[in-house]
């Protein structure tokens, strides 16, 4: 196997210039095989300098390539590290259709994944949830998760004052939102969920490891008692090529229009 000290750049490439694809776009499509033959994963990759002496390419054009792998998985970034070959990711089935804690989807897919809370902070009314409204403040914090070191999640959570004063930096560091509000006494009725995809911010971007255009699955749950007061909001960030989502449906749930 090639390492970095002989590594396998600027072998056997025509870039056509009639090709209908752009250069950056042959030029990653060339890369991506040749990486995989070439490197194990988490093995570092040449510099964008090193591939443009290589191929006689333009940094422009590189780094577009690089970015394109970067953007579909195959690669990640390490400030101040460089760019390695993304190890493989886990394949994780989250099924929105039941009330279960969201760690319940890695141990049904079989996947270790690990929790650490990046967040645990106090915010006052501008940043309250409609959901909690007109609560004067809420409890806020977050938890990326992880396999072998490498993030694939992160969760928001939103807490309305009176349950999230109750609530330690400790249980939420090592407790699921449900755990913690069963020890709390309070059990979920039901959930709703709305599902889009969106662009990372800068801090979400960091602490995932994606680039500021990776788009990212977002779900957003807000579970309710049985009286409809919202007991808490989960803002889930998920990398699309890790998660599904899975909803089980009956003929008696559907509304049949006429």
């Amino acid at each position: 196997m090639k390492t970095e000290s002989t590594p396998l750049i600027g072998e056997s490439l025509e870039l056509r210039r009639e090709d209908p694809r752009a250069l950056h776009e042959q030029l990653s499509a060339h890369l991506r095989a040749e990486f995989l033959s070439a490197y194990p994963a988490g093995h570092r990759i040449p510099t964008e300098e090193a591939i443009c002496q290589a191929y006689n390419l333009s940094r422009v054009t590189v780094r577009r390539a690089i970015q394109t792998l970067v953007d579909q998985g195959l690669l990640i970034r390490r400030q101040g590290k460089g760019t390695f070959l993304a190890r493989p990711r886990p394949r994780i089935t989250y099924q929105i259709d039941r009330l279960g804690p969201f760690m319940d989807a890695f141990s049904s897919s079989g996947e270790k994944v690990t929790a650490r809370l990046v967040g645990f902070q106090w915010e006052d009314e501008k940043q309250v949830p409609a959901c909690f409204a007109p609560a004067k403040s809420v409890l806020i914090y977050e938890r990326v998760y992880e396999t072998e070191g490498n993030p694939h999640g992160c969760l928001q959570i939103a807490l309305p004052a009176h349950l999230g004063e109750r609530v330690s930096r400790a249980d939420a560091a090592s407790k699921g939102i449900y755990k913690i509000l069963r020890g709390l006494g309070v059990q979920p009725h039901r959930a709703s969920f709305n599902i889009s995809s969106e662009l990372p911010s800068q801090t979400l971007a960091m602490r995932l490891g994606v680039s500021l255009t990776t788009p990212l699955l977002s779900l957003e749950r807000i579970s309710f008692d049985e009286r409809g007061v919202a007991l808490e909001r989960t803002v889930h960030h998920l990398l699309p090529e890790v998660y599904k989502l899975s909803v089980n449906v009956s003929a008696s749930s559907r509304k049949v229009l006429g």
